[in-house]
């Protein structure tokens, strides 16, 4: 007797999606419009979200102080993503291939850090990195005296791949885990060595999960604010920190605005342009 696979009539499954389809709506298109209307509009003293229509704010984004910000920010995220997918892929291999209590011990782990706040979890670095830290204490023990690890660019993408890295290894190992074990096997029955197997085999068939966490990795570095302004100082600077100011310290919403349909739209081309070339260069 053949069993037939049960499948939802049309209105059932748009039934389902709507709740989604709400949501998104409401939380993600109608404040990304409100957005981008203020983003048209003059600074004003009377009105926080500005008056009369212009296209000042983007005409400063053109500037090059504004484009170095914006090119800093997602050249770092880029290093930090690159970063955390270099770290993960060993953690998200040895997730994949483990199972029951081993299993759930990884997971909890990688789940720690983002049930952490941020803020505490860069102050964690703050203390580590300091002049009178740890790593410059052991330093000076062995004679290599004092090294200056705060307010550079080095401290800031160690904070952006420690806060993007669980986003890493659960993308990859989501990914990994759908390659058979029996793959791996046939290759190494074949001759291949264990360093083969995963650079010929497993590798390429997770390419998926590896463009996904990457993309994903640049998203939420992109956006940081908290990391880059205490990692970083005055010396580093990213669109978060920029929008913090315009809105907090100028009370320049226009222009907070147009700098975040700015990134929103580079980001999302870059979207747009890797999962375009990613399935043709799997």
């Amino acid at each position: 007797m053949s069993s037939v696979s049960p499948r939802l009539d049309h209105p059932v499954k748009y039934a389902l999606f709507l709740p989604y389809a709400a949501m998104i709506f409401c939380f993600l298109i109608v404040p990304m419009a409100g957005l981008v209307e203020v983003s048209f509009r003059q600074q004003s003293s009377v009105r926080i979200t500005g008056l009369g229509f212009t296209l000042a704010n983007y005409a400063r984004v053109g500037d090059p102080f504004y484009l170095g910000i914006l090119f800093d920010t997602l050249r770092l995220s880029m290093i930090s993503a690159a970063m955390a997918a270099i770290l993960g892929y060993p953690v998200a291999y040895v997730l994949a291939r483990s199972s029951g209590r081993a299993k759930t011990v990884l997971i909890v782990a990688i789940m720690i850090p983002l049930m952490t706040s941020v803020v505490v979890k860069v102050f964690g670095w703050y203390i580590i990195l300091e002049p009178s830290g740890v790593i410059n204490a052991l330093s000076r023990a062995v004679g290599w005296g004092r090294w200056n690890l705060l307010h550079n660019e080095i401290a800031v993408v160690a904070g952006l791949v420690e806060f993007s890295l669980p986003f890493m290894v659960l993308s990859l190992s989501a990914s990994i885990e759908r390659i058979p074990r029996n793959v791996e096997e046939a290759a190494g029955n074949l001759g291949a060595g264990p360093w083969r197997v995963m650079a010929r085999v497993v590798l390429p068939m997770s390419r998926a999960g590896l463009l996904s966490g990457y993309l994903l990795c640049v998203g939420v570095s992109s956006s940081a604010y908290v990391v880059p302004a205490i990692m970083g100082g005055t010396r580093v600077r990213m669109v978060g920190q920029q929008i913090y100011d315009d809105v907090l310290v100028g009370f320049d919403w226009p222009s907070a605005s147009a700098m975040s349909v700015v990134l929103v739209l580079i980001l999302s081309l870059i979207f747009y342009a890797a999962m375009r070339i990613g399935p043709k260069a799997a």
